[in-house]
């Protein structure tokens, strides 16, 4: 039995595949895209959090920490020392408002599975499953390839979530056992995707192809285009995808998925910067029909 380090199991989902979803969050991405909406997802290692809109400053969790690793600040909230931080959790116990968080934790492949599966009734009703999510969950693809083994012997749907940032053998060996790629394609152009991603797209590229012939006509492959305002939504990236899909394969169906501007209200708390915080609004329809009609143009299959 193998582990993985996770950050969210999220039931009920409708927006990861068909059908009502329960979806596993894994912690790690070798990408840093300016917009992500899991910030909490980005880095393998758990760290501990502090959420000063909910803080009292009143620094019971201060006096609770053994190793010193915690001490007040002006305002709000408390310093958090992350070389004296042991993740014990005393701070969190001790916390009476829930101000502190840990962004992740440890699960073992059996228990992920009675997790996973406990909701299986309503993945038969719905015609859904269990989406593996991430983060990139390519990260930990020994465990996704375990996992999911034992959830298709169970007679569940399948499903990954991917960047396809990751070598072609750990897309390889899930074949067999995931029913459906959703796999995100951002930016076409290489260098645009270096200054937004930090990573170049070649080795996305590369692998969409592969994909696509080992899945061709399979209905097992969909490409997401996530639309960021300035980056990734404009004529200029939507008109060049559309070259780059209608040449890997123009029967893959592609999903347009909105700004969510609600990722702002996640990195305030996490004391992070946004990127696209003054953005406070989702596209209108009358912006996404025309996002739509970009693609549609070339023949491609939109939803």
């Amino acid at each position: 039995m193998s582990g993985a380090r996770i950050f969210d199991l999220q039931r009920f989902s409708i927006h990861d595949g068909p059908g009502i979803r329960t979806t596993l969050f894994l912690k790690g991405c070798p990408l840093r895209c300016a917009w992500c909406q899991n910030p909490e997802g980005l880095e393998g290692a758990i760290r501990l959090w502090s959420f000063a809109h909910l803080c009292q400053s009143c620094g019971t969790c201060v006096k609770s920490c053994p190793r010193g690793a915690l001490a007040p600040r002006e305002g709000p909230g408390v310093l958090i020392d992350r070389r004296l931080c042991d993740l014990c959790g005393k701070c969190l116990e001790a916390c009476p408002r829930n101000a502190l968080a840990l962004d992740g934790r440890d699960i073992e492949s059996a228990d992920a599975l009675e997790q996973l599966a406990a909701d299986r009734v309503f993945h038969e009703v719905s015609g859904g499953g269990v989406t593996f999510s991430g983060g990139e969950p390519l990260q930990q693809t020994a465990f996704v390839l375990e996992v999911a083994s034992l959830l298709k012997a169970r007679g569940v749907h399948t499903a990954v979530e991917t960047s396809l940032f990751a070598p072609w053998e750990s897309i390889e060996s899930l074949l067999g056992v995931v029913d459906l790629f959703i796999c995100d394609v951002k930016i076409a152009d290489p260098e645009l995707h270096r200054e937004a991603t930090q990573q170049d797209n070649a080795l996305i590229v590369e692998n969409l192809r592969a994909l696509a012939r080992a899945l061709r006509g399979s209905g097992r492959l969909l490409v997401r285009v996530p639309l960021i305002p300035r980056v990734t939504a404009t004529r200029e990236n939507l008109s060049a995808i559309a070259v780059l899909l209608e040449g890997i394969d123009p029967s893959i169906p592609i999903e347009l998925m909105n700004f969510n501007p609600l990722a702002a209200a996640k990195y305030r708390r996490m004391g992070q910067e946004y990127a696209f915080e003054k953005d406070v609004s989702a596209f209108t329809e009358a912006q996404m029909e025309g996002f739509r009609a970009i693609l549609s143009e070339r023949g491609l299959s939109v939803r």
